[in-house]
Parts: C-alpha cells; structure tokens; sequence
C-alpha cells in the first residue's frame, strides 16, 4: 500500500479509537459519580436523615421533660408513686418509641453506614432499647407500683445522648456537604 493511502487511514482509526476512549471515561466517570450521589441520597433519606430528626425529637422532647418534671430521681429522697407513674408514661409514650424507631432504622438500613462497623454510639442506642424492654414489660404486670429506681432503668445504663447526637449530627452534615459537591459536578457536566 502506498503511504498516502495509509497514513490518513491510520489517523481516521487512531482519532476514532481516541474518541471512543475519551467517550467511554467520561462515561465510566460520570456513572460512578451518579452512582455515589444516588448511595448519598439513599443514606441520607433513608438512614442518617431519619435518624437525624428522630435524635432532634428525642432530645426536644428531654428537655421539655426536664423543664417540666426533673428531678424525679434523687438519690437522697425516695420518688413518690405520682413522680414514677409520669416517667413510665412519657417512657412507654415518648422516649421509647421514638429510640425504638432509631435502632430500627440502624438495623434496617446497616448496609448505609458511613463506616465499616457498626459505631460505638449506634451500638450503645440499640442495647439501651433493648435492655429497656423487659423494664417497659414489667411496668405492665398486674399490681406493678414500684418506686425503686432500679426498676425504672435500663441495665445497660442511660440514654446515649451526647454520643449520638454528636455521630449522628456530623454525619449528616458532612453527608449533605458530600451530596452538595456531587450535585455541583453533575450540573458542570451538563
């Protein structure tokens, strides 16, 4: 074959082949990035989102139960059967449904996590609803009117609020901080 003929056929199949590469990498990358926006989204509105504002009701809720309430237990003074009646009720009807649908979304939506394993703060809130159940149980046997402080906490200690809500808060800012730069590449891309 002559030079003249080969040449130009030889540059038409290089541009082309460089074409499709260039085409299938911004494809490849564009992909990935739709795919790690979409984990985002799902995370964020299926796990920390939720877990997020159900944290910020259980807090509200605290404090206004304090405001109003605390302290119920002293340790110096025994409570009164009126002061034990109002912390079963706002537990069986506040606390414990709204950290009973936070460990459930930590079960059910696992897979989300940030991290590898499951955080410290995530472990400590689904012992603590679990270790409350046989307590919440006990309040509904016949005849059930203690006073004791021991029969009105979790074996597995308080609450853990400061931890959780730190995690819980951190994650999803920097979740919507990550979702914020994704949605800011797509629209370039555009």
């Amino acid at each position: 074959m002559k030079l003249d003929v080969v040449v130009p056929l030889l540059v038409t199949v290089l541009v082309a082949t460089a074409g499709y590469v260039a085409t299938y990498l911004t494809s490849l990358r564009l992909a990935r990035r739709k795919d790690c926006l979409d984990r985002v989204n799902r995370q964020l509105g299926e796990l920390y989102g939720p877990l997020y504002a159900q944290a910020e009701a259980v807090d509200r809720s605290w404090n206004e139960f304090c405001d109003r309430y605390w302290p119920i237990w002293n340790a110096s003074e025994p409570v009164t059967a009126e002061q034990a009646a109002i912390w079963r009720l706002w537990m069986s009807t506040v606390f414990m449904p709204l950290n009973r649908r936070m460990a459930d979304l930590v079960v059910s939506h696992a897979d989300l996590l940030r991290e590898e394993t499951i955080p410290e703060p995530l472990k400590d809130l689904c012992a603590h609803v679990a270790c409350y159940e046989p307590v919440l149980a006990r309040w509904q046997e016949d005849g059930f009117d203690s006073v004791q402080f021991d029969d009105h906490i979790s074996v597995a200690g308080d609450f853990p609020r400061a931890e959780l809500d730190l995690y819980v808060r951190t994650s999803f800012e920097s979740l919507k901080l990550e979702q914020a730069r994704l949605l800011a590449q797509t629209q370039r891309q555009r």
